[in-house]
């Protein structure tokens, strides 16, 4: 009876123990995961857009969503972009946006990212506060581009 109670109390600390370790290596970040896909997207869309925004915009832009991409990945464990799957959406849901689809997109899930972090406990090795710090700042080039009217 007692060797059974000790079995019993060994395989709940167990399960405990895997539990702990599954929630340090990171819950799933559904915000983070679709910000990462469309800043993916967004980029390929900026370098391919012929769009004649004031010059340094564009660049500037790029850098920024480089260094998004760059955090989101570090928090997300992410080793390789190519081999990321990201969120499955289906064209109806860019049809939305009148311009830019995937700058708009990308725009909707940083917003919805930076609150993840921002509501997070963890602190992903210190990552967090300079991921929210990118996350801003591509927010802010995205929407100068997306903003811009040419008179």
């Amino acid at each position: 009876m007692i060797r059974t109670i000790r079995n019993v109390a060994a395989l709940f600390a167990m399960a405990a123990l895997v539990g702990t370790a599954a929630a340090q290596r990171g819950a799933d970040h559904p915000h983070l995961r679709a910000a990462l896909h469309e800043l993916r997207e967004a980029r390929a869309e900026l370098k391919a857009s012929r769009d004649a925004w004031p010059a340094g915009h564009r660049e500037r832009a790029m850098r920024s969503i480089d260094d998004a991409i760059e955090s989101v990945r570090t928090i997300l464990a992410v080793k390789s972009l190519d081999d990321f799957r990201g969120v499955d959406r289906t064209p109806d849901f860019y049809k939305r946006f009148t311009d830019h689809p995937r700058l708009r997109a990308a725009l909707q899930d940083l917003r919805e990212a930076r609150q993840e972090l921002r509501a997070s406990k963890a602190d992903f090795r210190g990552k967090r506060e300079k991921a929210v710090d990118d996350i801003d700042v591509a927010i802010g080039d995205i929407l100068t581009l997306v903003r811009y009217k040419k008179r």
